[in-house]
């Protein structure tokens, strides 16, 4: 064994500089190789380890993918039931405050006829201007007859207006505050609508410019609404009925509101509409009033009552006529027509 090692020393001294630099090499290559070996063993016992843990991960993940699933359910049956709850609580202060809330109900009589054509103006009257019930409004007026024609130009510009008359009754346990439109008045009198004889002018609360009267329960209110449009505007609805034509249709709203701080107030909305001018046989410049006021065809319209809740606070819903002139509105713009 001693003759190997003495050999083998007394060999390597005759080893040049670049053989030992390839037994290095060599030496290195087979360490990494041996280094590498071992990774692999380890590596493959990693895959094989988490390979055995791979389906106890996947349940894991599955579990919590369910409780949170489940926590999600919970979350909406609690938000549901908060809801549910929230709406009960307020229909509950609502039912309450109904039972304490005026309850007014609107009658309205047909139009008069035939209506009234005012030649000194061309529009609803403005807030500083006399209003179309104002009796120097009336006297300037003279109804309209079916032997007049209307030629196009000035003469169509002339104002055409109808006056109807309604009754409000406070069918509820407590106080009303009504309020009208500028184009309507209390007034005194008696109407087919209601057996009353006569019907007396509410009393009156507020200010001026936003004058209130005071419906007592089981009371009853005799009213005047006048509106009206242009005879040009009238005669466009005749002759451009579709989409519905808002020319030939008046609006008018009636506000209602109860004696409590965090009450109610209602609105209730009427549209009187119709064609009272048509064209004239024979005729392609002219137009003039229908000779029957069946075929003018003027009817009212009054919507139920939209209530509002103070609780709730403000809220902004579309008018109940919105829906039906909405095309023609889109087409033509809200200022091609008057609304009163």
């Amino acid at each position: 064994m001693r003759a190997f090692w003495d050999a083998l020393w007394a060999g390597t001294h005759r080893l040049t500089l670049a053989e030992w630099i390839q037994i290095v090499s060599a030496g290195g290559a087979v360490a990494a190789a041996v280094a590498g070996a071992a990774a692999a063993r380890s590596a493959r016992r990693a895959a094989r380890t988490a390979a055995q843990q791979l389906p106890e991960f996947q349940k894991q993940v599955e579990v919590s993918a369910a409780q949170s699933r489940a926590a999600d359910e919970q979350v909406a049956l609690a938000q549901e039931a908060l809801k549910a709850a929230t709406t009960a609580v307020r229909e509950a202060a609502r039912a309450r405050t109904d039972e304490r809330a005026p309850l007014v109900v609107a009658l309205l009589e047909a139009p008069q006829w035939p209506p009234l054509v005012d030649t000194t103006r061309n529009r609803m009257p403005y807030g500083n201007e006399a209003r179309l019930l104002d009796h120097r409004s009336v006297s300037q007026a003279e109804p309209a007859s079916p032997a007049r024609s209307f030629l196009r130009g000035g003469e169509r510009n002339q104002f055409m207006w109808f006056r109807t008359r309604g009754v409000l009754v406070n069918e509820g346990t407590t106080t009303a505050r009504v309020r009208l439109d500028n184009e309507a008045q209390f007034v005194e009198g008696d109407s087919p609508l209601v057996r009353n004889s006569s019907i007396v002018v509410p009393p009156a609360v507020g200010m001026p410019t936003k004058r209130e009267h005071l419906l007592r329960p089981g009371e009853m209110a005799l009213f005047e609404w006048g509106a009206g449009h242009t005879i040009a505007e009238w005669a466009d609805a005749c002759e451009n009925p579709e989409p519905p034509n808002p020319r030939g249709a008046c609006f008018f709203t009636i506000t209602v509101f109860d004696p409590f701080e965090h009450g109610t107030f209602d609105h209730i909305h009427v549209v009187m509409a119709g064609r009272p001018i048509i064209p004239v046989d024979g005729s392609f410049d002219e137009v003039g009033l229908a000779t029957e006021e069946s075929e003018a065809a003027m009817g009212v319209t009054i919507f139920p009552t939209r209530r509002t809740y103070r609780s709730d606070g403000p809220r902004k819903e579309p008018l109940p006529w919105e829906e039906t002139y909405a095309a023609w509105w889109r087409q033509n713009g809200r200022r091609a027509t008057e609304v009163a």
